[in-house]
């Protein structure tokens, strides 16, 4: 009978499976930060947080509209939807890079990383688990959670309800895009930092870029910017045509870009 075999793979078979090496130990780490969203309750604050925010813009132009006396309003619609998808774009997303600007660098500065390093783990699969596992969390608590409360609200609030599911169903689409955006863009920052301030700082200033360029470019250079996610987002609540598609390509050009460099960083950078 042939004794079996006990110990880690041979360096042949490693090179056999290189997709397994590549995203080795990756399942792990994104159970692991997917609960570090609920264990330390997180999710919780930002799911409130952000309910708390949208859920008022319904219920202030319920009130403001005399609805407590007259009952379900008809006016407002269109502006409350603006403001659902301007609030989860801009407040949204400030929230967003304050939740995730330490996502790699915390684990960095105590340790974890260089430990979790030493384990059967792949630095791609370990950033790639991250990522994923953060976007995962951001969208459901920052978007797609606070947008349910939204609609509720909004379709007890007025009296012909939700005018178009299919535009309230790409709008989310939408504010999901933009959140996967922050997220890579805080990740591809961790690559080049190892503080959460220049992260955070860098993240944010981000999103006024287009104001410094109005005056020295066009507004067909400007759209290019992700932070215009808004533009085509507004257009899809109110169900109107889907335009533009400039700050749609180009933040998922970011996404793949930001993702690929901090893995490639990071991949090289030298634990202290």
């Amino acid at each position: 009978m042939e004794s079996a075999i006990v110990g880690p793979r041979s360096t042949d078979e490693r090179a056999l499976n290189p997709h397994r090496a590549l995203f080795a130990g990756g399942r792990n780490i994104f159970q692991k930060e997917l609960q570090e969203w609920f264990r330390t309750k997180r999710f919780g604050v930002t799911a409130l947080l952000t309910s708390l925010m949208l859920g008022a813009v319904p219920v202030i132009l319920f009130l403001n509209e005399g609805g407590l006396h007259d009952g379900r309003i008809n006016s407002g619609y269109n502006g409350s939807m603006d403001a659902w998808m301007g609030l989860t774009l801009t407040l949204g997303a400030y929230l967003i890079v304050a939740l995730t600007m330490g996502m790699i660098v915390k684990e960095e500065d105590a340790g974890t990383a260089q430990w979790i390093f030493t384990k059967p783990v792949s630095r791609k699969g370990y950033v790639l688990a991250k990522y994923a596992a953060n976007v995962v969390a951001v969208v459901l608590g920052a978007v797609i959670v606070p947008s349910i409360v939204f609609i509720a609200l909004t379709a007890a609030t007025q009296s012909g309800g939700i005018h178009d599911w299919a535009a309230v169903a790409e709008g989310l689409a939408f504010a999901s895009l933009n959140a996967s955006v922050v997220v890579a863009i805080v990740l591809g920052l961790s690559g080049v930092f190892r503080a959460s301030a220049p992260i955070a700082g860098i993240a944010i200033g981000i999103g006024f870029v287009p104001f410094f360029f109005d005056r020295f470019v066009t507004e067909k250079v400007t759209m290019f910017f992700p932070v215009n996610i808004g533009a085509i987002a507004t257009n899809a609540v109110r169900s109107e045509p889907l335009t533009p598609w400039q700050p749609v390509i180009s933040g998922i050009v970011i996404l793949l870009v930001a993702v690929a460099f901090a893995c490639y960083r990071i991949d090289r950078r030298q634990l202290q």
